[in-house]
């Protein structure tokens, strides 16, 4: 009789285990949900949200740069007439009143 009583108690113990392990298991799968899928502050938003911002900060230096560019550049056309000019010329095909232009036509 004392053999049935400790097999049973090995098994309830076993059981016990198993369905300690299993609540364990499910409470951590229900937490890796909750972090990375529920709620407002979960993980995939998060990075979602980083990427943007880095996309965002090398759009700003980008900007930062072309406009430290044209700085230069307007502070060279209000200062620098050898500069109007040559723009002037490239730009625009404007010349002197006594000179005459030629344009040369690359061959395709």
């Amino acid at each position: 009789m004392k053999k049935k009583t400790v097999s049973k108690r090995k098994r309830q113990h076993s059981t016990s285990i198993s369905v300690k392990t299993l609540t364990l298991g499910f409470a951590t799968l229900a937490l890796i949900y909750f972090l990375f899928f529920a709620g407002s502050h979960n993980i995939v938003r998060y990075f979602r949200q980083k990427s943007q911002k880095d996309a965002l900060r090398k759009d700003i230096d980008s900007l930062m740069v072309q406009k430290s560019r044209l700085k230069s550049e307007a502070e060279r056309l209000r200062n620098d007439p050898d500069y109007i000019e040559k723009i002037a010329r490239e730009k625009y095909n404007m010349k002197k009143k006594d000179e005459k232009v030629y344009k040369i036509v690359k061959e395709k």
